[in-house]
Formats: C-alpha cells, structure tokens, sequence
C-alpha cells in the first residue's frame, strides 16, 4: 500500500488544452491528481479481490502499483533535496514519513487487538496477536514469509492484519532506500572535493541524476533477477519478502529520474497510457492464485502503471489523465490508504458477526461503509496529527512513534492474556479416568463421552497452537529435504533392546506422543523416519524431482539391513498424490482387492519388510473431518465458534472418508500374513456412524484431519495393547 502524496488540495484535475501528439509538457506544480486516480484505482483492484476473490482473481497486483508509484514519489522527493542541497537529510524524511502513515496504522492495529477477542474464535487469538505485533514493528511481511515456508502453519486462516504485510515492505522501503541513496551521496560528494582538491578543472559538481540512476538501475536489476530466480524456486516465500519487490519501487524512481517534472501527453501518448491502464487491468482479471507472482507475471502491472504515470493525455473524454483526474477518483486516492487499512479487517471479521456477510449487497454496503470510515478519519485524525505543530520536531515525532508502537504490542499481548485467563474454567484434567478416549472405552463409569460438563481441556486456541508447537521439534523432514533424516526417540541406547522405526507423512509424526511412550516402556529405540506430505510409497516421480520418493526407497533398504530395527510402524493419511506403480518389484498376496498402481506402490513397503523378518504395524487412516469446509474452519475453531452445541462439529463416519485409504485396506491383503499387525484407529474417535469433535473434555482434532496430542497421549495405553503382539515378538 502506497502512501498519498502530501500536495496542496483543490488543484485543478484537468488541463485547459490538449498538447499535440508527442509532446512532452512539463507537470505545474507539485500536484498530480491522475497519480491519485491511479491510487484509486489501485485500491479498488484490492478490495474487490478481498471481497470477491473469484471474480477479479488477480487484483492483489493493485499493491505492486502502489510500490510503483511509491517508487517514484519518494525518489522525486529525495533527488529533489540531493540535487539542490548536495545532502538527504534523513531524520526530517523519516519523521514526515510517519507522521503520514503511523497514526492511522496504529489506529486501526490497536481497535482490531480489541475487536479479535470479541469477535473472533479463541483458536484466531494468538495468531491475529502474533502478526499484529509483527505488523506494529513492520516486519510482517517476514513473518508470512516464515509461516509460508513452515508446512505445519500451512493450513492456518488468514487473520484482521495480514495485509499489513505490503505496509511493511514499504516501510522497509522507506528506511532503507534514503540510507543508500544517502551514502551513496555522501560518498560522491567526498571524492568530488577530493578531486576538486587536486585539479581545480574537474566538473564542478556531482551529476547527482546520473549517480541515483546508475545505482537505482543496477539494483532493480539485481532484484528483477532475483525475484524471477525466486519466485520460481519458492513462490510462496518469494510472494512477501522485500528484495522481490525492490525493482517495483526502482521502476517509479527511474521515471522519476528520466522524465523529472515532465510527462508525455497528446494523442500517442495518451494510447499508451490507455495500454497502461488496459495492462493494470488485464494482469487483475486474467491472473489468480496459480500465477507465480510475482517474477516475471509482475512486470505487467508495474510497466502499465509506469506507462499510465509517463504518458496520457488530458483532454475531456478520451483523455486518460482526463479520467484519473476526475473528482470521484481524486476522492478515492486522498482516502486510499486508509481505505486499504480498514477494508481487510471488515472482509476477516463480518462473517463471523453474520452469515448475512456473505451476500453480495451486505458486501456493497461494507464497501461503502469502509469508504466513509476512510474519509472521516482521513480528515479528522490522520490530517490533524500530520499537521500537528507539537511533533515537528523530527525527535518528537520518533519518540511518539515508538510509544504508539509500544503502546499497540501492549495491547495486542494484554488483551488475549486477560481474556484467555478467564474464557475456559475447567475441572477436568488429562489424568482424569474419564478424559478423551478414556470416556468412550468406559461409557459404564464415564457416561456419555460427548455430553461432559467438566469442560475443555486444553482449549480450543491451546490445541490449534499444537499444529505450530510440536512436542518433537525437528523429528519430521521437511517435503523437499535431501536424504533420510533421522530421529531418535525411546529408551537410550545403553538401555534399549531393539529398534522400532516409523515410517510415513505427518499423519505418522502425529501418532509420536504415544510411540515414543510405548517405546520407553518396553524399552525400545524409537527411530522416526517421517517426512512431511510424502506418502510411504516405493515409487518416484520420473518427470520431477521427487525429494519424497527417493528418500523412501533409502529407507527400505535401510530398515531392511538393519538387524537392530525389529519392528516397523506405518502411518499416512487417506489423501494420497497419483503417484505410479513401485520401482521394487515384491511379489504381493494374492488378494480380490482391485489394487491399481498407486495401492500396488504403498503395499510394497510392507511386504518388502515382511520378507526381511520385520514385524510390520500398520495404522489405518484416521478420519478426516469437516471436509466440505476444511479451508474455512478448523475443528479446534469449530468448536470454539459452537461452545453450546458442540454436536455440531460432529461428522458422520462415512463423509471422513475421502480418499482410497490403502493402508486400511492392507489388511485385506496381509490377513493371512504372521507378522503384520493392522491397528484400526477409527473406533478411537469414532462410535456408530458418528466422529467426535469432543471426548471426555478433550478436542479429538488439532485441525481437521490431525489427531490432538492431548486425544493422543489418551489413547496411548489402547494403542499399546494392540501393538503388545508385534513390539514383544
């Protein structure tokens, strides 16, 4: 998001007369109001992405034209200051530069704290507090960077303040791009007088335009490189980082450099700013979450609003300045920074104030609302504290940045802690004999395993956390790592008697609460071969690098030499990737299961270690719940929005089954098979027809489809008993 460019208001938004084609005219004055219209634009483009994501599916690239006309608003502003003063004085830039932005920003940080706790779930809490302090000290971009690159947040929902994420870089922007230019300044100037010093005819002074562009050219090349190399390798990351997006900014400042005070206007240039405006808007309509963004697919947008900044003409009616000058669309860019603050946390919020949220005239009505809101804390609260007298001084104006920022933090923290402290009061305990799988197993002592009113235990918000806290930092392999990384749990080694090994994706990491207790108490190592979002199969892909494949087929052949490794747990989850038939090739039981290559792939493992004298394990698939509204509620979440009727996170049984779930049809094809041991899981949260979200006080799911480690550590004696027979074979 762009800042709004501090200009006298009321300057006329259209030129007397239209200047021949080709002409280039000097710009009056320090007001552009086509620049304003284009913010408008820019801003619109974003809102109406945020509120109707499938319909302009590409109007998140409204953002990379406010880095351009950052870009080149900022750099107009500081080649001005070199070139007269042969200096950039940086505390007074700073301090103007927050005035502008920092008063309204906190603003909307500070009410949305307060507003998360009321309106939001339990489960939204630490996450909207998290980035909202991140977003305070602008360094949010960074943090979704961070969250992107992390499979086990991967899943998490979109909180009041992610799009702070863009204000970020900008202000990242804002403090370094002065510091370099600067330095480089200062250091032009140094050896100029040290050149003067030793021939009196050298140039008389510093080609200031040309020193910033050789620098700011040199750079938004580097970071166009950069970011294509990037968004290729890591697009997710490449999305919000700062040095992906350094070129959008140098792009506004070389125009500023090239063209000054000047544009191009008449009849050709005026059709290249309409091929400006038309590249803007083709990049928001055709593009959508599947283009790699930015790289190479950015360069649309930003070169159409260099276009659209450089060139247009100004006559009624054809005119595209014409247009961008007009009053509606002047109002618009005056307000479109407050605008893009206070839009995102209605779109996060009002669903869950009402259903009727969704509609699209409730969300006309939103729009507008946000629009007014905007204009009247534009006009009376950003502008007075930008005019204040009593911050001036730049000292000032920094001091009561920082307490604005501490003061938002504060907030941030406090509110969740008092609220939390007091949302869940609770008898229950993990060691009561009636907590989670234990109050299903004993209905005769515990009642009704759904209907307790011991309460929650741990809460909702505790239990979402799990998926960003493992109990076993590190023990799972991240999808693209190389080799076979290794964990060990269980015994130590001193005192162990075997090895049991588990093999599979997240959905075997899952079960280690209860493994690595199992392991302890029989007195077995306990090595965790796991990897993220990789299937135990023993095929690869032979199109692609496959990081999962050729991993799995190390360990095969690992586990199978290794005298010490007894026994081998398997575990995946139902939803499996189309992935071809096995590249060992094992003889399987004859069975009528009608086994295509991807089951043929996943049943290799087991009889390849079956033939090497393994006692083999294998879980069935857990249920996975919610399915039809997975991307928009988890079941800790859906439990925290339904404290009164918890029955409905419930799911029928049948409707958890979405995937082909091989491993639990395994046992059709091992029964007659003395070493292989199928625990079913589905009887451990599932009675009847019907999957809990709750049992005995304890939340069954920490998403939808991972078991809780809280459910798991009550399932551990269960599970144990029917793995007695292959972990003492």
């Amino acid at each position: 998001m762009s800042t709004r460019t501090e200009t006298p208001q009321g300057s006329s938004a259209s030129a007397a007369s239209m200047p021949e084609a080709g002409v280039r005219t000097s710009r009056s004055g320090r007001y552009q109001p086509e620049i304003q219209g284009l913010r408008a634009l820019a801003v619109l483009l974003v809102v109406v992405y945020h509120f109707w994501p499938d319909v302009l599916t590409g109007g998140y690239v409204g953002v990379d034209v406010f880095f351009v006309i950052s870009g080149y608003l900022i750099t107009a502003h500081l080649f001005k200051e070199a070139n007269r003063t042969g200096k950039i004085r940086l505390a007074q830039f700073w301090a103007r530069r927050i005035r502008r932005l920092l008063p309204l920003s906190l603003l909307v940080l500070g009410l949305t704290a307060v507003a998360s706790v009321i309106v939001l779930p339990s489960t939204e809490w630490q996450g909207t507090r998290r980035q909202i302090m991140a977003s305070a000290l602008y360094v949010q971009n960074w943090i979704l960077a961070e969250d992107a690159i992390d499979y086990s947040k991967a899943d998490e929902q979109a909180t009041a303040v992610q799009h702070f994420w863009s204000l970020s870089v900008e202000e990242q922007f804002y403090v370094l791009w002065p510091v370099l230019l600067a330095i480089v300044l200062a250091t032009a100037m140094f050896a100029h007088r040290r050149r003067l010093a030793r021939n009196a005819n050298a140039q008389p002074r510093v080609q200031v335009r040309t020193l910033f562009l050789w620098v700011i050219g040199v750079l938004g090349i580097v970071s166009l490189g950069f970011s294509i190399y990037y968004t290729a390798d890591a697009a997710a990351q490449a999305y919000f980082i700062t040095p992906t997006r350094i070129w959008e900014f140098a792009l506004g400042a070389v125009l500023a450099l090239v063209l000054g005070p000047s544009q191009f206007t008449g009849r050709w240039a005026n059709l290249l700013g309409w091929i400006g405006f038309t590249m803007i808007l083709s990049a928001a309509y055709f593009y959508s979450a599947l283009t790699p963004f930015p790289g190479w697919a950015a360069l649309l947008p930003t070169v159409g609003a260099t276009l659209l900044m450089a060139c247009g003409g100004k006559g009624p009616g054809a005119g595209i300045h014409w247009w961008l000058s007009l009053r509606p669309a002047t109002a618009i860019g005056n307000w479109s920074y407050a605008i893009y603050l206070w839009h995102w946390p209605v779109v996060i919020f009002s669903p869950y104030i009402s259903e009727a949220a969704r509609d699209w005239y409730i969300k006309v009505m939103l729009i507008l609302g946000v629009v007014l809101l905007s204009a009247l804390t534009t006009r009376f609260f950003e502008a007075p504290l930008r005019r204040a007298a009593f911050l001036k001084p730049p000292w000032r104006t920094m001091t009561a940045a920082v307490a604005g920022m501490a003061l938002v933090v504060g907030i941030a923290y406090y509110s969740v802690e008092h609220v939390e402290q007091e949302f869940v009061a609770s008898d229950m305990t993990e060691d009561h004999p009636c907590y989670g799988y234990r109050a299903l197993a004993n209905p005769d002592q515990c009642g009704d395993p759904f209907e307790g009113t011991q309460g929650l235990v741990p809460s909702a918000a505790d239990v979402a956390m799990q998926s960003q806290e493992s109990p076993y930092p590190g023990c799972q392999a991240e999808a693209e790592d190389e080799g076979v990384p290794e964990c060990w749990l269980g015994a130590e080694e001193a005192e162990s008697d075997g090895t049991v090994a588990v093999f599979g994706d997240s959905h075997a990491t899952m079960w280690l609460p209860a493994l690595d207790e199992i392991a302890q108490d029989n007195g077995k190592r306990l090595l965790v071969l796991t990897r993220s979002s990789c299937t135990p199969r023993a095929s690869t892909y032979d199109e692609s690098d496959d990081p999962c494949g050729e991993a799995n087929l190390e360990i095969l052949e690992r586990v199978a030499g290794d005298e010490d490794v007894e026994t081998v747990v398997i575990a995946a989850s139902q939803v499996t990737g189309g992935f071809d038939g096995p590249d060992i090739d094992v003889e399987l039981p004859e069975t009528e299961l009608d086994l295509n290559d991807e089951g043929r792939s996943m049943m290799t493992p087991i009889e390849f270690w079956l033939e090497a004298d393994k006692e083999v394990v294998v879980f069935g698939e857990t249920p996975r719940m919610n399915q039809e509204r997975n991307e928009e509620e988890t079941l800790p979440e859906c439990v925290a929005l339904n404290e009164d009727d918890l029955s409905a996170c419930n799911d029928d049984l049948e409707d958890t089954r979405v995937g082909p779930r091989w491993l639990t049809q395994s046992e059709k094809v091992f029964d007659e098979s003395q070493d292989y041991h199928f625990v079913p899981t589905e009887d451990l949260l599932c009675e009847g027809d019907t999957c809990y979200a709750v049992l005995g006080g304890a939340i069954t799911y920490r998403d939808n489809s991972h078991v809780s480690d809280n459910f798991v550590r009550s399932v551990t004696p269960e599970l144990a008993d029917r793995m007695e027979e292959a972990i003492l074979n």
